[in-house]
């Protein structure tokens, strides 16, 4: 046991018996004794002896504290002098050891490997080779040809309501019978062959001038490209 466990140990007994020395003699004491008074005076809200209870068990509490450290640490006496704990040996394998690797010149059996000086004399009857016939290495480049774009119908001007063939009635745009009449205002046709505002078929479409058309429907101003017209039948 270490000199700090016993101080510990030392300390928290003394704190317990302090506590309940103080205690029993306490309740020994007749109600009207003077010492049994004195300790039933308060000072700041507690009396004299809650005061010494809380001495007593700081007391206990530190001896403890000490006593715990002293255990951790794990130090002991023996005759006298103090023995640390002997640490566990640590056991290490031996590195196997490497042999220096020796250079031979013996030929490994298998597949026959073209020696430098070959690969040097074959390097340069290519080369000769070369000079001689005076060819020079070409290199192919590819030449990416540009994609042609697909020819799309463009919105010069957009229109928000339809024209009733039937009754000329104005309608918003996406009605499929008139409000008026209640007459069909157009027979849908193929999406690539619609007005891409209000959807009518472009055969209804008039044309202004070489690529300009307007929207028989609507009234939208339409371009459209020449081989686009040619597709469509609009010529």
């Amino acid at each position: 046991m270490t000199p700090l466990m016993i101080i510990g140990m030392t300390l928290s007994l003394l704190g317990v018996a302090l506590i309940l020395g103080l205690v029993v003699y306490y309740v020994s004491l007749p109600v009207d004794n003077s010492i049994r008074i004195f300790l039933d005076t308060a000072v700041m809200g507690f009396s004299y002896l809650i005061y010494a209870i809380i001495i007593g068990a700081v007391i206990s509490g530190i001896g403890l504290l000490l006593y715990v450290r002293a255990v951790r640490t794990g130090i002991t006496i023996t005759s006298g002098s103090y023995a640390y704990p002997a640490p566990t040996p640590v056991i290490r394998r031996p590195s196997p050891r490497r042999e220096p690797q020796k250079l031979t010149t013996e030929r490994v059996s298998g597949p026959v490997e073209l020696s430098k000086e070959s690969v040097v004399e074959e390097i340069e009857k290519e080369i000769e080779e070369i000079i001689e016939t005076g060819a020079k290495p070409t290199v192919e480049k590819k030449v990416e040809k540009p994609v042609e774009k697909e020819p799309t119908i463009e919105v010069v001007s957009r229109a928000s309501e339809l024209v009733c063939p039937h009754c000329g009635k104005l309608n918003p745009v996406g009605s499929n019978k008139c409000e008026a009449c209640g007459k069909r205002i157009f027979a849908p046709d193929v999406p690539s062959k619609s007005c891409p505002v209000c959807n009518a078929p472009l055969k209804l479409s008039q044309q202004i001038s070489g690529d300009l058309f307007v929207c028989g429907i609507c009234f939208s101003e339409l371009r459209i490209p020449p081989k686009l017209q040619e597709v469509l039948n609009l010529k």
